[in-house]
């Protein structure tokens, strides 16, 4: 209600000009809300996680370097 007291202009009543701008500007508003709640709700497909990295760590920590000088 505010934004169409804005829109008014004294004692003339509302300037129902620019009133099909402001409701274009909700409609988009509401509309990204929307899209960004049903994007946020999708259950994410996690990928497989491969240990390969720890398995080498291992190996390497088994086997101690000696370094001879």
């Amino acid at each position: 209600m505010l934004a169409l007291r804005l829109l008014s202009e004294g004692r003339e009543g509302p300037n129902m000009e620019l009133l099909w701008l402001l409701y274009i500007g909700m409609a988009f508003f509401f509309s990204m809300i929307i899209a960004g709640w049903r994007a946020s709700s999708r259950k994410q497909e996690q990928p497989e996680v491969q240990h390969e990295a720890k398995k080498s760590a291992k190996k390497n920590a088994a086997k101690p370097k000696i370094s001879r000088k």
